[in-house]
């Protein structure tokens, strides 16, 4: 069975879809928008096709020809990522992502730092070291950051705890004589 007989596929010049909304009622489908040279310039995924071809003209986005397939809610991410992987229209924008590379996680921190998980949180939380980016729940952090965190709380911690909250709970950062571990120590 080829794929135009699985979902209908449609084609709207520019005059019809401006000058008609009954023919395009909503439903979710992907849409090719495509210029004069019958090119795709831009894919997209809508449950309202009528009012996302109005933004697309609004936003500036030239387009004269517009095709699209109707299809299950459920299949819109999938066929709308696999339409951007094989045509690669001009405008549709990547995600912008910053790089990782050379960045350190907080699962590297505590390996190079000897910090338990739970002491990076509170020092993090109290000597301010903030993520420059993050992929999924995994924040990165720039390494010249984080050695100047380090230093800022290693040296206070050089002579024992350091109390990070006294009250409603006692909680305090300091060096284990056994593990030599950065860890939290908290009483109630």
């Amino acid at each position: 069975m080829k794929i135009t007989e699985k979902t209908p596929q449609k084609c709207l010049d520019l005059g019809q879809i401006l000058d008609s909304v009954a023919l395009v009622t909503p439903h979710p489908c992907i849409y090719y928008l495509m210029d004069a040279a019958h090119e795709i310039v831009y894919i997209g995924q809508t449950v309202n096709l009528q009012s996302r071809l109005l933004e697309h003209r609004v936003a500036g986005i030239n387009f004269v020809r517009v095709r699209f397939h109707t299809c299950e809610a459920s299949d819109l991410d999938r066929l709308e990522q696999e339409a951007l992987a094989r045509f690669k229209p001009r405008f549709n924008q990547l995600p912008k992502t910053k790089s990782t590379s050379g960045c350190l996680s907080k699962q590297l921190i505590c390996l190079k730092y000897n910090i338990t998980p739970l002491a990076f949180e509170q020092l993090r939380k109290a000597f301010r070291l903030y993520p420059i980016s993050a992929f999924g729940n995994t924040k990165y952090y720039k390494p010249e950051d984080v050695e100047a965190w380090v230093k800022r709380f290693k040296a206070l911690l050089g002579s024992g705890r350091y109390v990070l909250q006294a009250r409603p709970t006692y909680v305090a950062v300091g060096i284990s004589t056994r593990t030599k571990l950065i860890q939290v120590y908290t009483k109630q």
